[in-house]
């Protein structure tokens, strides 16, 4: 097993990558606890993990609250004695133009995305380094290496916490302390479900994806507890794109008259 014995942190965990991410670490050995603002959904991963034969807990918390984020690595601690491993997965989507962008908004989305990412990497973090190990992974998105239109401040936070999994890893690396990033592809998760119900758009997402098709949250979850365990011992300050190859796939859709193996009509004006 892969995370044998460790106690991870799954923000967001209660539904999508973040309970996914849970559901395996048990899989691989670990305790979990599941932090969520849902106190239904965090339940309801609480037994997931516990059906796997591990112990879990779930904590209700508001990521972008330092005295939440405390009260989690506390709460972790007194029910398993450290902290192992941390996931941030929490994240909102407020879909908008900027110039439509409310300030609200803004705040919001870089709240959860971005300083709750801080929050708890720090209070986890001061734990992992008074032992001098363990491991952070920020969940990203291409997002944050592409700028994603119409989604307001989504590519901004997103691009954060890929520097933040950066800052960690070279801060903290020296001391016992990886930090990296997994950056997804287009996956169908609940934030993402009432998008892909239209056929449309579901056909186009995965149209532009070289595999074919978006990814599964177990795929995301299969990333986060690689780099959580001491196989990726020697992976420290890294974004892992799982994203089926779109980020890289840009010039497969380039017009041309036959370009990618796609012969496409087009005339210029």
């Amino acid at each position: 097993m892969m995370l044998n014995g460790n106690t991870v942190i799954v923000t967001g965990g209660g539904s999508g990558i973040g309970r996914a991410t849970c559901v395996l670490a048990a899989r691989e050995g670990a305790n979990v606890a599941v932090a969520d603002i849902n106190v239904a959904t965090a339940a309801e991963t609480k037994a997931l993990v516990e059906a796997e034969g591990q112990r879990a807990i779930a904590i209700t918390m508001d990521t972008s609250k330092a005295a939440d984020a405390k009260r989690m690595a506390d709460e972790t601690v007194a029910a398993f004695g450290t902290i192992d491993g941390l996931v941030c997965a929490a994240m909102q989507l407020k879909p908008s133009r900027l110039e439509d962008l409310t300030e609200e908004d803004w705040d919001m989305v870089c709240d959860i995305g971005l300083k709750g990412y801080f929050l708890c990497a720090q209070a986890a973090g001061r734990v992992m380094l008074a032992k001098g190990a363990g491991s952070i992974v920020f969940i990203s998105s291409i997002g944050g290496v592409q700028a994603y239109n119409g989604a307001g401040a989504y590519s901004v936070a997103k691009a954060g916490a890929i520097m933040l999994g950066n800052l960690v890893g070279v801060e903290w690396g020296g001391r016992g302390v990886r930090g990296n990033t997994v950056s997804p592809g287009q996956v169908r998760t609940t934030m993402t479900e009432t998008m892909f119900q239209d056929t449309e758009i579901a056909a186009g997402r995965a149209a532009v994806v070289p595999m074919g098709r978006v990814g599964r949250p177990e795929e995301i979850a299969e990333a986060c507890v690689f780099l959580l365990s001491n196989r990726a011992s020697y992976v420290n300050a890294e974004n892992l794109k799982v994203d089926g190859g779109q980020a890289e796939s840009k010039m497969m859709h380039t017009p041309g008259r036959n370009w990618g193996g796609k012969s496409i009509a087009y005339k210029a004006s």
